[in-house]
């Protein structure tokens, strides 16, 4: 059964806190404040809806015209644990989070947060049309664990996608899948949940003109992804193997291999009692960044350096 959720009069005050144009807000208000939201898109995610503005890329169309069209930005995704993708992403690269395989009811301070801390985000809502790919950076020392994850219909309850067996570094093919609200699970390590909502509509900001786009745009691929906010003490694995990523290492790193960070959000979690610094010791540090990209480069290319990336990261 579906619930009507109007915007209230609190919600519409933190839109002053969101850095968009008066009247794209106006417009943003009156077409989310008359969506039908089940309960598969929960309150949260609604808000999330009403703060995406918050980083413009570039894209291209044949006539070589810059047009804005906003990405949700990094904090507003850790926050809401929820992205909504405008029509301009061709791809979305889901990222599986380091120490995913560890049950979030029982050992919850083994994550690198407790914001998204299976996926990147937890909740993806994208228009039709958007290819979707899976990134593995949950790592292996000691213990393998690689990743099956299913993407469930909820209308039928059947498994539509897998992304077969994912190690370390591995990403998945890629799929674009119907109009529909879906359930992504692990096959083995179950509470391993997030959700991915299709929608018809092909984008909000498009159907109001409030953003001038155009449908011939290059192809933009985005992504979110976990560094250390500063460098750690100790950057080797346990087998010896030095890993250099942190945040300024991948502002350079993403650069040199034709991505842009569009944008960042640090945060500090640390909630192991029995730890020293109070965070997981894999972990190397409670201080964290999230990373939004965005590249333009084909998307083979793009995961092969992203798979890279992930191992030079220090997470263990």
């Amino acid at each position: 059964m579906g619930y009507n959720y109007k915007i209230s009069s609190r919600t519409l005050l933190s839109l002053s806190k969101v850095t968009i144009a008066p009247l794209a807000a106006l417009v943003l208000i009156t077409l989310i404040g008359s969506l039908n939201l089940t309960t598969g898109l929960s309150m949260a995610r609604a808000r999330t809806a009403l703060t995406t503005a918050a980083t413009a890329i570039p894209t291209v169309n044949s006539s070589s015209k810059i047009n804005n069209n906003t990405i949700p930005s990094a904090e507003s995704v850790y926050s809401y644990q929820s992205m909504l993708l405008p029509a301009s992403v061709n791809s979305f690269i889901i990222y599986i989070v380091d120490e995913a395989h560890e049950n979030t009811a029982i050992a919850y301070w083994k994550h690198v947060s407790d914001h998204n801390p299976i996926y990147i985000p937890t909740h993806l809502i994208i228009p039709k049309g958007v290819t979707i790919s899976f990134l593995d950076a949950d790592a292996p020392w000691d213990h393998p664990h690689p990743h099956t994850i299913n993407v469930i219909d909820n209308s039928s309850g059947k498994a539509i996608y897998t992304t077969g067996r994912l190690d370390y570094t591995n990403s998945s093919k890629p799929v674009v899948l119907p109009v529909g609200k879906y359930e992504v699970q692990d096959t083995k390590y179950t509470w391993m949940k997030g959700t991915i909502t299709v929608t018809e509509t092909a984008n909000l900001l498009k159907q109001s003109n409030v953003v001038g786009n155009n449908n011939n745009t290059s192809n933009i691929i985005v992504g979110g992804f976990y560094t250390p906010t500063s460098q750690v003490s100790n950057n080797k694995d346990n087998e010896g193997g030095v890993h250099p990523g942190w945040l300024g290492y991948y502002k350079t790193e993403f650069l040199k291999n034709g991505f842009s960070i569009l944008s960042q959000y640090n945060f500090h979690y640390a909630t192991c009692k029995y730890c020293p610094g109070g965070f997981w010791p894999d972990q190397k540090t409670g201080d964290h960044t999230l990373i939004i990209y965005s590249t333009q480069q084909s998307l083979s290319e793009a995961l092969i350096k992203l798979a890279k990336m992930v191992w030079n990261n220090v997470y263990i």
